[in-house]
Parts: structure tokens; sequence; C-alpha cells
């Protein structure tokens, strides 16, 4: 039996949608009041299933929406006044992960033009009675789902990738208005990331660093902290730039490794529970995972050997709740618990970091005799923040493994991975972190004469403290991607 529910007209929102404005540029090609409009439950059921079907092929773009598990969605329906067939939207109302998703769409060829269809997105719109925000994907071969039109919808582009618009509408979630930047956000991280290959030479994974590193810049400069991004660790790894100056002339980072600041969003967000509030840093060294915890509202502490990092970091950071307490990490006590615990600790001797003396403070890990006092060192301090992590909360260690003077790896890849089964946690992602392979190249013709592939990239291991069975529910879900 066909569905027979019809689309209330209602308080028009055209107005409050913009679309009027847009819809005047269109040519009035059909009179949207010859049509009828029908919201079903589900195509499934609802005596439309080969409609659907038969336009979804034809139209190539919605093609989707022939597949069965894709009809069990509610459709608006499009109908002549004598009963043909004209188009369709199928959307979702995603209660759990509280957001409204346009799906698929497609109108016929006789009847296709944008008049017809901003009417049916207005109608669709107003299917989101909870006023959830909304998102659609714009294909960039669609002449009717376009970025522009939905623009003039309310919408915002938050990512643009292999040519499709993917674009969020700001709504309310439990009673509270929530900006458009917070809604798609989770989600955009997931699209970024995509797999445990997290590739930051894309364009959307450079665009976001850039914006962050931009933060920290300001951040440093309002508080007089001269290069904040890697203030202190000036030539740390490379004495006056190394090999970036001598092959192109720049002096990158000042020498010195930095953390990238979209990495440390995407693991802060993606790891950390929905309630979470409460971040700890084991060996804190640089600034950018507590700038960019403390900016997104998290309480962030770290615990830090050299004064000096302490003191510059706590500057950048002054108008945040973000704190790093001079100390050795691996005897400090933190206070309280935490829901995340995040490290990013040096490769052993590597790099060589100072104080305000010129020296390293005594326990600094990059200045210990031998690789085994580094690594039992650093354990320590992972033991300590361990016993620190509440329950069900992931401990995440973004480490890189260096060579000995006889080339040999020293395995601390590994030995983080063992540490974590050992301290009964579970072994829950390994996620290889790419970086630029700009210096590396450079490096090929002397190292590959011993077979020694230049390293381009860092582990990002994660384990998890407590059930995991348990994450899907204390963990924020993504919805639909």
């Amino acid at each position: 039996m066909r569905g027979s529910g019809t689309a209330s007209k209602g308080e028009s929102r055209m107005n409050q949608l913009n679309l009027a404005d847009y819809m005047k540029q269109e040519e009035q090609e059909v009179d949207v009041n010859e049509f009828t409009y029908k919201i079903v439950d589900a195509v499934t059921g609802s005596g439309y299933e080969q409609e659907v079907a038969t336009l979804a092929l034809h139209d190539g773009i919605a093609h989707r929406a022939a597949r069965p598990n894709m009809q069990k969605f509610p459709a608006l329906i499009v109908e002549t006044k004598d009963g043909k067939f004209v188009g369709f939207i199928t959307f979702q109302r995603n209660h759990k992960e509280c957001e409204f998703c346009f799906l698929q769409s497609a109108i016929w060829d006789e009847w296709r033009c944008q008049t017809l269809y901003i009417h049916m997105v207005e109608i669709a719109l107003n299917q989101n009675t909870d006023n959830y925000p909304s998102m659609v994907t714009c294909s960039p071969k669609s002449d009717l789902e376009t970025e522009e039109l939905f623009t003039h919808a309310g919408f915002e582009t938050y990512l643009k990738k292999s040519g499709f618009a993917f674009m969020v509408k700001g709504g309310v979630i439990d009673g509270h208005e929530v900006p458009t930047f917070e809604c798609a956000r989770l989600k955009k991280l997931v699209q970024v990331t995509e797999t445990n290959v997290w590739n930051s030479l894309k364009k959307e994974w450079l665009k976001e660093k850039k914006e962050w590193n931009k933060l920290i810049d300001e951040a440093g400069e309002k508080n007089n902290v001269v290069n904040p991004r890697w203030a202190t660790r000036e030539n740390c790894w490379m004495q006056n730039g190394g090999i970036s100056v001598a092959v192109n002339g720049k002096n990158h980072n000042g020498g010195a490794s930095v953390l990238d600041p979209f990495a440390c969003e995407c693991c802060l967000t993606l790891f950390m529970p929905e309630n979470g509030k409460r971040v700890y840093n084991p060996f804190g060294g640089g600034v950018q995972y507590g700038f960019v915890a403390g900016t997104r509202g998290y309480e962030y502490v770290a615990s830090e050997i050299r004064q000096n990092q302490c003191d510059a970091n706590n500057a950048i950071c002054a108008d945040i709740p973000a704190v790093w307490i001079p100390s050795d990490s691996s005897t400090y006590e933190p206070e309280g618990m935490f829901d995340q615990v995040f490290t990013c600790p040096p490769y052993y001797k590597v790099e060589r970091y100072i104080d305000y003396d010129g020296n390293p403070p005594e326990g600094e890990l990059n200045d210990m005799d031998t690789y085994e006092q580094f690594r039992d060192t650093l354990f320590a301090g992972f033991k300590k923040a361990i016993e620190h992590l509440n329950e069900n909360c992931f401990f995440i260690c973004m480490v890189g493994d260096s060579r000995d003077k006889n080339g040999d790896y020293y395995g601390i890849e590994s030995e983080v991975e063992l540490f974590i089964k050992e301290q009964g946690l579970t072994l829950y992602n390994k996620i290889i972190f790419l970086e630029s392979a700009f210096t590396k190249l450079a490096q090929v013709k002397h190292t590959m004469n011993n077979r020694k592939f230049p390293k381009q990239e860092q582990k990002i291991i994660v384990g998890y403290k407590g059930d995991t069975s348990k994450i899907k529910d204390l963990y924020k879900p993504i919805g639909r991607i």
C-alpha cells in the first residue's frame, strides 16, 4: 500500500532558510503547486520502492537509494496531481546522534529543475521537527544538490574532499543551541583521518594544522613568548636548521621537532569520553597538546622536568585551563583522576634539551647514558599516569624509534606496545602518522648504501583501560559519515 501522509505546509521557513532569494535566481520552469508532496516513514512498505529504485539508478548520483538497506529511511515523495511519480528525497533522523541527514534525492528528467528541487528541500527540512543539526553531502556531479543551494539554506561547508562538499547547519541538542563548528567537528576529524594511517600531508590536514599554528603564534605574541611553537627548544634537534637549510635554505621549526597540533586535536577529541574533562601528559614537553586541550575547554595538566619549558608554555596558555608543573614525570604524582592520558616522549638521543643554565637538568630523558635507563624512566612515569587514569579511558602514546651508533633500532615502539599489555590495558589502536618526506629524500643516497630506509612516520599507540564494550556508550557517536 502506498504511503498517504501529506507533507504539512505549516508555517513556511523560506525566509529563515534564505531560499527565497536563491529561488529568484532560477527560471520558474514549473509551478510547485501542481504537485503533491507526501512523507512516508520509510520507502520500504510505502508502495514506492520500485519507483524510487528505478529513478535512483537512472539518476546515477542517487543510485544508493535503490538498495534495500537504504530504503528503510523516511522519504519525501513527489507526484503529479494525476499520480505520476516525479521524484524523491530520502532523509534520516538520528535521535541517538541528534542529527538530521539528507541522504539521496532525484527528479525525473521531465520535471527536473531547481525550482522544484528547492521546494522539496524546504519540505524535507521541515521534517526536522527536533531542530537537530542538519547534514548534507553535495556531489560535484549534481546540478540540483549544489553547495550554493544549501549555503542559501543556512548550511556551511566544513570539509571539501574529492570534489564533494560536506555541509552542516547548526541546531539544538538537549535543549542547547550548538554552533555549526561544533556540530560536525568530530565527524570532520574522522573523515580526515579515515584509517589508521594519518597522512599529515593532505590538503585538508595542512589547512587545519595551519589554523592551529596561527592561534599558537598569536597566543605567544600576546604573552611575549618568542617562537611559541618550539620555545626553549631552538636547534635541539638540528643545529642551525640542519639538512632543511642545506636543501632549501630554510630553518624548519627552528631546528626542533614540533608536535602537530591537528594530530593533537584528533587524539584529544576521538579518544575523550563524552563527559570527559581532564587530560594528563607525563613528560609534557612542547605546548601543542595543552594548547589544543585548553582551547577546547578541557583541564590539562602536564609534568615536565625543564623549568624554562614550563614557564614558556604556561605563559602561552595563560588564558586557558592548561598548566605545566616543573617536575620529574617518573616520580610525579598528579592530583586526582583523569579522563585521558596523552604522552609524546622524545626520540632517544636524537634531541638535546637544556634548561636556563644551558645544561640538561638531572633526570632529563635524553641525557641518560643508556637506552635502558631512558626506557625504564619513561615507563615509570607511564605507570604513574595509568594509576591516575579513570576506568574506560584511553592511554595514548605518540612515539618514534631511533637508531643506536651501529644503526640498529632501539625498539621503543614495540616496547611501548608490550608495556601497555603488561599494565593490563587493551592494545586498542596502532596508528601510523605520516610526516613530510622532504628532508628524508635528501638522505636516501647516503642511507640506502647501508640499506636503511629514511624514517617518515611516528606511531600513535593507543591503549584502553577498562571494558571495551562500553566505548560505544561512553564516547560520543560519530553519526552518519
